[in-house]
């Protein structure tokens, strides 16, 4: 994975931070905003962790790569800078923050259980689906603040879900086909469930807005489809090989490890 590229990209990304235009008149109409404030505050929750669970465990899994840490450190960084966004977002049109919400309690306990590859997923879902909504408000609200937030957004989630996509294929580099195909069903099973949810949350907000739950799901599934294309494109054969060599080396040195041991024993 080259990390330090990615780790580059978001030392940069995170200079001159477009500002949105706050003090222009909200020109939404009162019902979509109504409902809009409600929906964007779901998103600001699950914008707004600080991601010591999954930093914790990327160092554990990956101690050999400062520079993925580091990165994966400035994209936390980079939700958070959504979650301020969002939060006067929700307060220019008169809602309320909340604090708890059931499927981010749910996807977070299933987090913490099954570790850092399952974190990731549960990012990529996530910013799959966000990207899909954003799309959907983007091209139908009236309102040029909300518009350009959505463009920030949609901005920073592509390069997230590359950043992820790599990592996933990387670590995917040996896995035999049949592993490969079962993890990939699990995803998209993953993915299913969460959309389904997701128009529960945010279905009165892009109905509001003259969106249709099946506009809304062939928007998400095209972003799975591509995504999944990605991680596929990614670990191509000179990957493969290198991370297998890698692994051997580090199994060799392991051995060579223990039976220096063994002999000063």
């Amino acid at each position: 994975m080259n990390s330090a590229s990615w780790l580059h990209y978001y030392q940069q990304n995170r200079l001159n931070r477009p500002e949105l235009q706050w003090e222009d008149p909200c020109v939404e109409e009162p019902v979509a905003r109504r409902h809009l404030a409600k929906s964007l505050s779901h998103f600001q929750l699950g914008e707004s962790g600080g991601g010591r669970f999954l930093l914790r465990h990327a160092r554990r899994k990956y101690p050999g790569d400062l520079h993925y840490c580091e990165a994966l450190a400035l994209f936390i960084e980079e939700e958070q800078e959504h979650a301020r966004l969002l939060k006067k977002m929700v307060e220019r049109y008169g809602g309320r923050l909340i604090t708890r919400h059931w499927t981010h309690s749910l996807f977070r306990g299933l987090r913490q259980a099954l570790g850092t590859g399952f974190a990731i997923q549960v990012l990529v879902t996530a910013e799959l689906i966000g990207t899909s909504y954003y799309r959907v408000v983007e091209g139908r609200t009236a309102d040029p603040v909300l518009r350009h937030l959505c463009q920030i957004v949609l901005r920073d989630e592509a390069r997230h879900v590359a950043f992820h996509a790599e990592r996933l294929a990387v670590d995917q580099a040996t896995w035999l086909p049949l592993e490969r195909a079962l993890w990939v069903a699990q995803f998209q099973m993953l993915f299913l469930a969460t959309l389904r949810a997701a128009w529960l949350d945010h279905g009165p907000a892009l109905r509001a807005l003259g969106t249709r739950s099946e506009d809304f799901y062939q928007c998400a599934r095209l972003e799975c489809v591509q995504f999944l294309a990605s991680c596929a494109s990614t670990n191509d054969l000179k990957e493969t090989v290198a991370a297998v060599h890698g692994r051997q080396e580090e199994i060799a040195a392991a051995a060579a490890s223990a039976s220096a041991t063994t002999v000063h024993s």
